[in-house]
């Protein structure tokens, strides 16, 4: 991740569809989760999508050999399970929640009639570009760096400074070994991140855009 990038802020489909569209596909039967619970299976038909009304999930790939990669963090205003009902192929990661979760329901053939009729295509392109970019700025280039930058995005996408997350799933996410994310994270230092067994505590957002490269925010 080049120094002089700014981390950019998250864009959901929310962000970029017509307020009318959220509205509609926000209408559809609603359901909530607690943290832990798998949403959508890698591997299963795209019957349907979700739309992200509250809390944080992950996305997970299962490799051949038994290997999970995170390959992102999901926050509200987004869809889940979207290229499964557009291109008729099974799902490609499970989607689990890491909060506490709100979703609303939208059957495939609904889903692709409002992305028809509200003309949202090259805007989905859009999103996956931007989450392709995503995963791969997270798996290359400094790991310090890499770290804060997945940090501030999921106090970005949440609003809070404590998560439910593991070192595993740091590692997983930042394709690295745990070690790795342990070193991180003590060459960060707890006057910035603090981590647990089973949590991660922003305690600096400043250290954290310091050691991403960025001025902090005033």
């Amino acid at each position: 991740m080049s120094e002089q990038s700014p981390l950019s802020p998250p864009t959901t489909l929310r962000d970029l569809a017509p307020v009318a569209w959220w509205s509609m596909a926000g209408a559809y039967p609603a359901r909530a989760h607690t943290a832990g619970q798998i949403l959508l299976r890698q591997g299963e038909a795209g019957t349907h999508v979700l739309a992200l009304m509250q809390g944080i999930v992950k996305v997970v790939r299962r490799s051949v050999d038994g290997r999970d990669r995170l390959l992102s963090f999901r926050g509200p205003g987004e869809v889940l399970g979207e290229m499964a009902v557009q291109d008729g192929d099974a799902r490609l990661a499970d989607v689990q929640t890491v909060t506490d979760c709100k979703v609303a329901v939208v059957p495939a053939a609904a889903f692709r009639a409002l992305v028809k009729e509200h003309d949202l295509t090259e805007k989905l392109n859009r999103l996956a570009l931007g989450r392709l970019r995503e995963q791969t700025e997270a798996g290359e280039g400094d790991l310090d760096q890499r770290l804060a930058a997945t940090l501030l995005r999921l106090m970005a996408l949440s609003g809070e400074r404590s998560f439910r997350l593991t070192r595993l799933e740091l590692a997983q996410h930042l394709d690295v070994g745990r070690g790795s994310v342990s070193e991180a994270l003590r060459r960060l230092g707890p006057g910035c991140v603090r981590a647990g067994r089973t949590s991660v505590e922003i305690t600096d957002e400043g250290g954290l855009r310091r050691a991403l490269g960025q001025r902090p925010a005033a």
